[in-house]
């Protein structure tokens, strides 16, 4: 903690690194947090290891774009930025600590003359050295690999108490997992509460942003998706197996931040009904191949897209996991056409695999009015 705090200090003496013109309206934050809080057990075996309380320390340097910018002022001025995250795990001597590294955007909710209320979303990469070994550490069944996902979501509340500084406070849901790159994956979800200290380098955000006119509704958008992951069935098969997905989707843009829509996806899984001892001889085609539907929702930010999606298997040789799965990611248009994402399918909250993919797209306009 105290590397941090040092860090935090270093910063403020280099405001002047940060300071830009008095015509340039972009603001630069650090934020420093303190949480405290609790596992939240999903499974037996997480139940048994967790012996103590996590704490941690959380750093934030972050970015708020111009009011000026037309997309900046649809969502109210959030804050993009860059997160770290270090904090302990529940048992110090089966799983450790985490150290993690995330993107994140922190949307406003409400905002009055000294307070708001926002929420963050982050989504990053964290790094455990305790993790599962058959020999040194056979009891950790929660994570299997040094380099895992981590996910953020944030609600909190914040008070200027300085033209320069907030005080904030909120409660927060972490979670950590390898999407099945290697079992045992059985994961772990941290609840805390957090207090935290914001400077704003160059200026505050406005209270009440301009009402954006003008803007249309998104297009509607066709969109083909080929995805790839690669995923361990089990701790007792050490094969890594491929598995593939081609996803059609139609969505429709109900206003200037969101689409809705529906799709099909075909998938292939080559881990799909390897049984749990005998792993010979190779399952065919037929075993590995299943169909489902699906309904999306697409929060778009400028290039970028949150995606979440919910879908049901409506055929299938081998049984699924569950009968519902969902799906939740990111995109980056690449050009008018090309589209990239990164996303990770579960199974009602037990992942199945991280799956990255490039896709094409068709857009529609509407028709003026």
């Amino acid at each position: 903690m105290k590397n941090y705090f040092l860090l935090f200090i270093f910063f403020l003496f280099c405001k002047t690194a940060f300071t830009q013109k008095k015509n340039n309206k972009d603001i630069f934050t650090t934020t420093i947090r303190y949480h405290y809080g609790v596992v939240m057990p999903h499974h037996k075996s997480i139940s048994y290891l967790i012996n103590d309380q996590i704490s941690a320390v959380e750093l934030n340097m972050g970015y708020i774009p111009s009011n000026e910018k037309n997309w900046a002022k649809l969502y109210k001025q959030p804050e993009v930025g860059l997160g770290l995250y270090h904090g302990s795990l529940g048992n110090n001597k089966v799983l450790g600590n985490v150290t993690a590294i995330f993107p994140y955007i922190n949307f406003p909710l409400s905002r009055g003359n000294k307070w708001e209320v926002n929420t963050q979303l982050g989504i990053g990469l964290g790094y455990t050295k305790k993790h599962f070994d058959p020999v040194k550490n056979y009891t950790n069944l929660a994570i299997g690999t040094k380099f895992n996902a981590f996910f953020k979501l944030m609600a909190n509340g914040a008070y200027a108490f300085h033209s320069n500084w907030n005080v904030n406070a909120g409660v927060g849901f972490n979670h950590l997992s390898n999407g099945s790159f290697s079992s045992p994956n059985k994961g772990l979800n941290l609840l805390t509460g957090s207090l935290g200290l914001t400077y704003f380098w160059n200026g505050r955000r406005e209270k009440n942003p301009d009402i954006v006119s003008g803007l249309k509704d998104l297009e509607n958008e066709f969109l083909v998706v080929w995805s790839h992951g690669i995923k361990q069935s089990s701790e007792i098969d050490h094969h890594k197996y491929y598995a593939t997905s081609l996803s059609g989707s139609y969505s429709i843009g109900i206003n200037a931040k969101r689409r809705f829509g529906f799709g099909i996806d075909l998938f292939y899984d080559e881990a799909a009904n390897r049984g749990k001892w005998d792993f010979e001889p190779e399952t065919d085609f037929e075993n590995r191949f299943s169909q489902a539907i699906f309904i999306s929702h697409d929060l778009v930010i400028e290039k970028f897209s949150i995606i979440a999606n919910i879908g049901v298997y409506t055929y299938y040789k081998t049984e699924p996991e569950k009968p519902i799965y969902t799906r939740l990611g990111i995109r980056y248009i690449l050009n008018k056409h090309l589209i990239t994402s990164l996303s990770l399918k579960a199974h009602m909250g037990k992942a199945d695999y991280i799956e990255w993919g490039i896709g094409y797209r068709i857009k529609k306009d509407k028709s003026e009015k």
